[in-house]
């Protein structure tokens, strides 16, 4: 475990990933030698038809043959008895059909175009005649309407790609131009001060994932050349291909076809480049800057000046043949370089305070401190200091400096008196080589091998005891397909992938080098054995924790760390083949997909590894005062509260995921197909190597350990009822119009994060927190010190983590129905329904939750007995008896169901005359009674525990991104003016290079309001369990908004004020339409019964190429990230008694960002 996360103090640069690199590639040429049976979902294209001759009768036994463009390769087949042809398996690009048949003549058709998982309908009508002459079929029609399946989605060219502005180069940012998709946390795409994961920088956040057809951003999955590139434990993005490097993007929405599994929401697969014929390759440079910018909303309302920092993105593409019309290479690079520096503002100790004379706070704040322990008060605030924290500190001023400046807010010269450099860094460098060898006609092996080392960090800090953390991403992937045709009517496809993906985030660095993995040592702080560097978090609670001019004076920062770090090391195996058999009028196929999954973890729990001591202030004032000085507190060494987390080392969890599916793809007519598919997965339950899990049987009322006593090693049940069938139609009623239709189910298990696994389970992993008794007039109260550490004994309460016994896979029932029609050879417009169901959602709730102080709930009689049996405790392990009833049990249920309806209407204009365009619209209701452990991005959506565990209707309601109207638009236009174009075709060179051959790309993403939920604070006694945070008030009456503005988005009318407990009449007289829940009572507000502001962001993209010789060429590039800059503001304060109801503080868009680019291309 030292050595994992020693490797993540070292910031790691260029040469590291060099180094890995290298190490990487003999991997990826062990890969391309094994020819094993593996395969997975479609990255491919087909091309099917009829041909017949000038009667309209069928052709038997003629010759077809598509040849790619690029390659040359060619591929042939036969048509049977009713005259149908089926090419499957091949690679995206560019075409060109050629038939030839006996007593005709050759007919040719293209160059026609293959996307992701089309099946291009082509229909050859042969004329009379020898074969020596040939005729060009029209291309009038091109197939571009989708006759051959009903699943719903959308398909990002190269051309689209490579144009769109992307922030960051975020190939994820894509995924929102797709119907049905929206994404609350748009707006930091790309951003590396917000909280991305984009292809930059790897995070274990999943704010930059789309949520589609109205399912949680986490049941998506991310397919690169087949091969699944996700970090499993958290349900996000594990590596972000460069746009550089891919063909084409196809997010799959909904009906897929029953070879692709495991999604519940958008199946994205991503193609990478491969080489072809000719030599092609780039080199390109991104440059941005604060100079470049504007500033942010915030900063300007609070008159800061920007941040300053560079970014860069910089890399290259090259690909071509190693044996023309046999064997090609395709190879990328991109690194990514963020640096940002500044000074920061620190309130530290002045120095009086550094020899306990606290007389400050006495004349300035009037706050007179007191010795509860005594009773008497201490004589001009002077105090004792006995705590070792501050005896180090304060004697060792290089580590904690003294005030370096005038506060320019604080009278008292403490909030804000010292000033220091803060410099933070992002990079990352990663890489992709790629294989395809066309052995002969009947055999095609592809390999991939994709590495990528991506890490942030601080490099400093305004003081060295402040401990920031630093992260590494490590990722290595390899993929091998075989294409094996046994016959013009069987061709097996099969892949084989591994992938490391590995995570790791939040491990704390000390910049000065003197405390390492001693810090507490160092302090005086006795506790077990470091991972992580610095010493505990020393926090203050009061007066202190309120920063700002008004009520900051006297304010000073804790320090110390507590960090929560998440090492993930994701090992998947996948292995699976898909076999495909033209049989008449039926296509066959059928598959088997074998994926084993190994998920390696190290968490603390979210009390942290180090542990933190939070000082109250009520030890050192008179009982009942009103404002206590938790500094006070800090000096006489007395905590009111001591929190840490506990855990055994590294956990390592297993589990298979299998597939089986057939599907039928049956020509009924010409002009009608249906698409009859049935899928079976099943999950197995996910295991510990060294079965280090616990569980809370509900029924025995014991505590299970994995592998003793007959418990099986998961503790949770097998699911095989995972059959999953697939329907579909697709009806050509004219040759321009086509009817589509479908229903399927879908299953997915997810991931669920670290903090809720069976491992973080006493006695395996703790987590400890216990506060001392307040002084009262007749107490001297209890504390704890840091002098005596951290209590080594049993907690005395304890979090249990409980996975029912028939966990269940979560599933939807989808049903579409759309009509796609053709309006020119290259544009089309598509309006349907889509209806999505979703079961067995993942639902945290609280077990031992009580519905009063004196009523025990339905799990109390569980709870209350709840204990180890001591022959049921592994061995090596100690007895830890543990009565929970005054702890929190936290059960993972799949109780939770979704309900999702659309209208959704597509125009797409495909590349043609230099324009290329699509715009979606949206108009749905997305409903839930859980929005998952997760939470959604950039909502005030409340705990994601639910309110009353025992009344789940009451959080039946909207959806976090239940978006009612959604618009998304994106597109490039080549500009008529310039030499060889429809103005300006005479031009002189020098005026064509200044003015003509421009391009300009843009996208639009337009949200109606944004839900939101009102909250209120938790009036529960000590003895009910309720979750941990707000909870959500009475509504008396309809929320009627007059006045609104940014500081009252509610509204500044009588109807926006809020009652206390129980009232619904206000002090002034009048009617509220909120109140505070009464005590230990429950509100009746349901989730996201609010709504926000909408949003809106504009990207544009202005570009010229410069031709230099033959092929080569230099492309200029401007993109400008929020163009006209406009504020789409973040939602509302939802706390209806927190003083701030309604005020708007923040927003969801990023201020204007412009990128500089140049690219060398040939």
């Amino acid at each position: 475990m030292k050595r994992i996360l020693s490797g993540l103090r070292q910031r790691q640069g260029l040469s590291a990933a060099v180094r890995s690199m290298r190490c990487g590639l003999p991997l990826f040429v062990l890969l391309c030698a094994v020819c094993m049976t593996a395969a997975g979902q479609t990255t491919t294209g087909a091309v099917r038809g009829t041909i017949t001759d000038p009667t309209g009768a069928i052709v038997p036994g003629a010759k077809v043959t598509v040849a790619n463009v690029a390659t040359g390769i060619k591929t042939v087949d036969v048509t049977n008895q009713a005259g149908e042809y089926s090419i499957r398996f091949l690679q995206i690009g560019q075409y060109r059909l050629t038939v030839e048949a006996a007593g005709f003549k050759t007919a040719n058709y293209g160059p026609f175009s293959l996307e992701i998982d089309q099946t291009a309908k082509i229909d050859i009508p042969l004329s009379v005649g020898t074969a020596s002459t040939t005729v060009t079929v029209s291309d009038q029609f091109q197939p571009i309407l989708q006759t051959e399946n009903a699943t719903n989605g959308e398909t990002f060219t190269e051309n689209t790609i490579n144009s769109v502005p992307l922030n960051g180069r975020d190939f994820a940012q894509l995924t929102v131009f797709t119907p049905g998709a929206v994404s609350t946390g748009y707006g930091t795409f790309g951003t590396v001060s917000g909280s991305s994961s984009n292809s930059s920088e790897r995070s274990t956040n999943d704010s930059n994932e789309a949520n589609v057809n109205g399912s949680r951003q986490q049941s998506n999955n991310y397919l690169l050349d087949g091969q699944e590139i996700n970090e499993n434990i958290n349900n996000t993005i594990g590596y972000s291909p460069s746009p550089d490097s891919l063909e084409q993007i196809r997010v799959i929405a909904s009906n897929a076809n029953a070879e692709f599994g495991n999604v519940n929401g958008g199946e994205v697969v991503m193609v990478m480049k491969s080489g072809s014929n000719q030599f092609h390759g780039s080199a390109f440079g991104f440059l941005s800057n604060d100079n470049l910018n504007a500033n942010s909303w915030v900063n300007d309302n609070q008159g800061v000046p920007k941040a300053g920092y560079t970014q860069s993105i910089f890399g290259g593409t090259f690909g071509g043949p190693i044996i023309r019309d046999k064997l090609f290479f395709f190879v990328d690079y991109e690194a990514f370089r963020y640096h940002s520096s500044g000074q920061q503002a620190y309130s530290v100790a002045p120095t009086a305070f550094r020899t306990g004379d606290l007389s400050l706070i006495g004349s300035g704040l009037g706050i007179q401190l007191y010795d509860t322990q005594t009773g008497t008060p201490y004589a001009n605030n002077q105090v004792p200091i006995t705590n070792p924290v501050a005896q180090y500190l304060f004697s060792h001023p290089n580590i904690y400096p003294l005030p370096n400046r005038q506060s320019p807010v604080d009278p008292l010269n403490i909030f804000g008196n010292f000033i220091g450099p803060h410099d933070i860094f992002s990079r990352n460098s990663q890489g992709d080589v790629k294989i395809d060898w066309h052995l002969h006609n009947n055999d095609v092996i592809s390999g991939r091998y994709s590495q990528g080392y991506a890490e942030d960090g601080t490099v400093s800090n305004p003081i060295p005891v402040e401990f920031p953390s630093a992260s590494n991403y490590p990722d290595h992937l390899g993929t091998v397909t075989w294409t094996h045709t046994f016959s013009p009517a069987i061709v097996n496809y099969a892949r084989a992938s591994y992938a490391r993906v590995q995570f790791n985030s939040g491990v704390t660095v000390d910049p000065s080098g003197v405390f390492g993995l001693n810090g507490n040592s160092i302090v005086g702080i006795p506790s077990k054995p470091q991972q992580t560097a610095g010493f505990s978090l020393q926090s203050f609670n009061g007066i202190e924790s309120q920063p700002n001019p008004s009520k900051g004076s006297g304010y000073v920062d804790g320090f110390g760390a507590n960090p929560t770090p998440e090492v993930f090391v994701d090992n998947v195996f996948e292995y699976a083949d898909n076999l495909t058999w033209q049989r008449g009028r039926h296509l066959f196929k059928f598959g088997v997909e074998v994926t084993r999954y190994q998920q390696n973890s190290f968490y603390p729990g979210n009390d942290g590894e180090l542990g933190d001591f939070t000082y109250s202030g009520q030890y050192t004032v008179a009982p009942g005062a009103k404002t206590p000085y938790p500094f006070a507190d800090f000096l006489t060494n007395r905590v009111f509260d001591v929190q840490v987390g506990n855990v055994s080392g590294l956990t390592g969890q297993r589990q298979y995921r299998d597939g089986v599916f057939a599907q039928d793809d049956f020509k009924v007519m010409q002009n009608l197909t249906l698409n009859l598919g049935m899928r079976w997965e099943f999950d197995q339950p996910i295991y510990e190597v060294n079965d280090k899990m616990a569980n809370v049987n509900m029924t025995t009322k014991q505590i299970e350990y994995a592998g003793v006593d007959g418990n099986s090693r998961a503790l949770y049940d097998p699911v095989y009822t995972q059959f999953q069938p697939r329907f579909g139609f697709a009806y050509q009623a004219t040759p321009r119009w086509v009817i589509r239709g479908g229903y399927g189910i879908t299953s997915y298990l997810e991931g669920m994060g670290a903090n809720l696994r069976l491992t973080q389970n006493p006695p395996f992993h703790t987590d400890f927190e216990q506060q001392g008794q307040a002084p009262t007039s007749t107490s001297k109260g209890t504390f704890f010190t840091t002098t005596a550490g951290f209590p080594t004994s049993t907690p005395p309460t304890t979090t249990f983590y409980v996975w029912p016994k028939d966990l269940k896979p979560s599933s939807t029932q989808e049903v579409t129905l759309s009509t796609e029609y053709e309006i020119t050879p290259s544009s089309t417009f598509q309006v349907g329904y889509v209806g999505i169901l979703g079961h067995h959602l993942t639902e945290p709730y609280w077990g031992n939750q009580r519905v009063s102080p004196d009523v025990l709930g339905p799990y109390d009689s569980i709870v209350g007995t709840l204990k180890s049996n001591g022959q049921n405790i592994p061995a090596g392990t100690s007895p830890n008896p543990a009565d929970v009833s005054s702890g929190v049990v936290k059960i993972s249920a799949t109780e939770a169901a979704s309900n999702y309806n659309a209208l959704q209407a597509v125009f797409r204009q495909r590349l043609t005359a230099g324009l290329e365009l699509t715009a979606n619209y949206t108009y749905a209701k997305a409903l839930t009674d859980d929005f998952g452990y997760y939470g959604v991005t950039n909502t005030n959506s409340g705990q994601y525990y639910q309110q009353d565990a025992y009344n789940t209707a009451a959080e039946w309601g909207s959806a976090g991104f239940d978006i009612r109207q959604a618009l998304s638009v994106s597109g490039e236009y080549d500009l008529p003016f310039g030499r060889g174009k429809r103005f300006g075709g005479n031009w002189s060179r020098l005026v064509d290079y200044a003015i003509g051959g421009w391009k300009l790309a843009g996208s639009d993403v337009s949200y109606t309001a944004f839900p939101v939920t009102a909250s209120s604070p938790a009036n529960y006694s000590s003895t009910v369990y309720a979750f941990t945070g707000a909870a959500r008030p009475n509504q008396n009456l309809p929320l009627k908004v007059t006045g609104r503005s940014i500081k009252a988005y509610w509204g500044t009318a009588v109807q926006g004020t809020s009652c206390g407990p129980g009232q619904v009449i206000n002090s002034a007289g009048n009617p509220c339409v909120f109140s505070q829940q009464p005590n230990n009572a429950f509100g009746n507000v349901r989730p996201f019964s609010l709504r926000g502001p909408s949003f809106e962001q504009i990207d544009m993209s202005v570009f010229k190429s410069f031709s230099m010789w033959r092929e080569h060429r230099f492309d200029f590039r401007g993109d400008f990230f929020n163009v006209f800059n406009i504020a789409s503001y973040q939602s509302p304060d939802s706390g209806i008694a927190d003083g701030n109801f309604g005020q708007i503080t923040n927003t969801n868009s990023t201020e204007r960002h412009i990128q500089l680019s140049l690219k060398y291309a040939f």
